[in-house]
């Protein structure tokens, strides 16, 4: 549908059939868009950095997200590195850039060269150093540091241990499931037989007088 029929449509806007032409015309710009981006012109579908496969229709910053570790701040900052370094424009697809530059990007993106506070390993327990993990090495760490917590019975590492919140989480609602106890559970009967009825006890009688 073109704009002018979009502003010429008589249609009330509280009728079912204006809801529905408003579905049809966000269904076709939307259509329109992943069009758009399934044309776009990149050498490379899919680039391997670091281990990964990369999508190469999308920009360097926002293909780098998929890595575990690496989140939106600092993909931009490891793209922004790269894109000085080699010389290409910030908006560049990871698909558009010449194959002999993709050693580059993965050894910036392996090295990891942050600012402190944005490293999400920051004065490890045994080396002291802060540092920025991704893939594997970050998996690896984050299960050596629970071992660690239960081997040496803290607080956090027996919670871990019993699948319940660490971090001052309430329980009595939430977390239930992991708790074991959701809803109640009654025994069942035997058909035909009814339930025993608890019988009184008889009243004593006092002998005194």
């Amino acid at each position: 549908m073109s704009d002018p029929e979009r502003k010429n449509a008589n249609v009330p806007k509280d009728s079912k059939d204006a809801k529905e032409q408003k579905k049809e015309v966000q269904k076709g710009d939307f259509e329109r868009k992943m069009d758009s981006v399934k044309k776009a012109n990149v050498s490379r579908e899919i680039v391997r950095i670091s281990g990964v496969d990369l999508n190469g229709n999308l920009r360097i910053d926002r293909a780098l997200t998929n890595i575990k570790g690496i989140g939106i701040r600092s993909a931009k900052v490891l793209s922004f590195d790269f894109c000085k370094k080699v010389n290409l424009p910030q908006n560049t697809l990871l698909g558009n850039i010449p194959a002999e530059n993709d050693e580059i990007l993965s050894d910036i993106v392996s090295k990891c060269e942050l600012p402190f506070w944005m490293t999400n390993r920051q004065r490890d327990i045994y080396s002291g150093e802060s540092k920025h993990l991704i893939g594997s090495d970050l998996l690896f760490n984050v299960r050596e540091d629970k071992q660690r917590l239960s081997r040496i019975k803290s607080r956090r590492g027996m919670r871990l241990q019993a699948g319940l919140p660490v971090r001052g989480q309430k329980t009595r609602s939430n977390f239930r499931r992991r708790q074991g106890a959701v809803g109640v559970i009654k025994k069942t009967q035997m058909p035909g037989k009814a339930a025993p009825r608890a019988q009184a006890k008889p009243e004593k009688k006092d002998n005194k007088k």
